[in-house]
């Protein structure tokens, strides 16, 4: 759907500032989840078979280092997720305030994080903030900013604010983000009951707090016997520091990221989260005249919204492969994978969607699979040509 600038009437002049920063945190997690997905796609466990009576077990005996950056990249994005939401508390209160901030005001502005109603109202009374007409207790900043705090919800330590500040605390003061691979799944490649895949690893109290992979774990265990084909995925995940829980990386960055963007910010500057949200991919590489011109063209998919695009155009590539090089032959399997890497993710998954459109109808789906080898046949003619055969 087509936006204008009319959509984001809603974010004033003196609020601009913070659709600048969420694109620069846009643009680092797109780091990061590029990262992470490059480092799961290398298979970083190396596995050794070890007898044991009936048994074979398959064990870690080595585990590839994660990347120094990944860690890092998560905090830099973490903390520029609380700085917009400071400097969107900051912006507001000096607009609305009918004098200049003194310089203690100004040190004492910030966006809370308690946990108990009963802390809201201390900070709200602080000796520097008090005087603050936007942040009277009825004041609508004030309301605006209380409902987004910890307590509003059951368990404050799962509240999207607080698990922002744990994490930015420690990246401030102790370091940076605590990120590890972890187990995230071990399947045989076709259904077989007699691959048992141990527990120990997901022994927790609650989802997320199992352990990161260490050497020497297992994995899995199948009969000495019998030769079980089967599969891992490894994920990177963070620890919160607080609870001590592990989340996937990609979607603990998501999550955060999604309620400051679409839910926080909007709240802290109009009281409602229903606006059009800000785009998270505008361009900020290049100086403009008028950023908020440039907001109805940016881009609205997320970094994690991208690299699971990305990561589908993987799957679809690797799953066209498999299909076209029996009907092709072997000696075909280069020139397939050429012919796949030349097209956009988006025509990947498009023929993808259409040979699983055609499933229903035999007729359908045999066009189907014969518009794809056609066209491998024709890029291969056309790679001839250009080669001067």
């Amino acid at each position: 759907m087509s936006r204008t600038p009319a959509d984001y009437a809603w974010l004033p002049d003196h609020q601009l500032h913070v659709a600048a920063t969420l694109a620069h945190v846009d643009q680092t997690l797109d780091r990061v989840i590029r990262m992470v997905h490059d480092y799961t796609a290398q298979e970083p466990l190396t596995l050794r078979n070890v007898v044991d009576g009936d048994h074979m077990h398959a064990v870690v005996v080595a585990i590839a280092p994660l990347p120094e950056a990944i860690p890092r990249l998560v905090a830099d994005a973490l903390t520029q997720l609380r700085a917009a939401l400071e400097h969107a508390v900051y912006a507001e209160v000096e607009h609305l305030l009918p004098r200049p901030l003194t310089a203690q005001e100004s040190r004492s502005l910030e966006m809370p994080a308690s946990t108990s109603p009963s802390d809201f109202e201390s900070w709200l009374t602080h000796k520097h903030r008090r005087g603050l007409t936007p942040l009277q207790p009825n004041a609508p900043l004030a309301q605006r900013i209380r409902a987004l705090q910890p307590f509003q919800r059951q368990t404050p330590d799962q509240h999207p604010l607080k698990i922002l500040v744990e994490y930015t605390n420690l990246a401030k003061h102790r370091r940076p983000a605590v990120a590890a691979a972890r187990l995230g799944a071990v399947y045989p490649d076709t259904p077989n009951a007699e691959l048992a895949v141990p527990q120990p690893l997901e022994r927790r109290p609650q989802p997320g707090s199992g352990r990161p992979l260490h050497i020497n774990d297992i994995i899995a265990t199948g009969p000495r016997d019998r030769y079980i084909p089967f599969s891992i995925m490894t994920t990177v995940s963070l620890q919160r520091p607080h609870t001590d829980v592990w989340n996937i990386a990609v979607k603990e960055l998501e999550f955060l990221e999604d309620w400051v963007r679409t839910t926080a910010i909007p709240i802290i500057i109009t009281g409602t989260r229903d606006v059009a949200p800000l785009p998270p991919q505008l361009d900020i590489s290049a100086g403009h005249d008028d950023l908020r011109s440039e907001l109805p063209n940016a881009g609205t998919a997320s970094a994690a919204e991208r690299g699971g695009q990305r990561l589908q155009a993987a799957v679809a590539r690797a799953g066209l492969a498999e299909m076209l090089v029996p009907l092709l032959g072997s000696g075909m399997s280069e020139t397939i994978s050429d012919w796949l890497s030349t097209m956009t993710d988006d025509a990947v998954r498009e023929r993808v969607d259409h040979l699983a459109q055609a499933r229903h109808s035999p007729h359908e789906a045999l066009q189907a699979t014969q518009g794809l080898l056609a066209e491998v046949h024709a890029y291969k003619a056309r790679r001839h040509e250009s080669d001067g055969g």
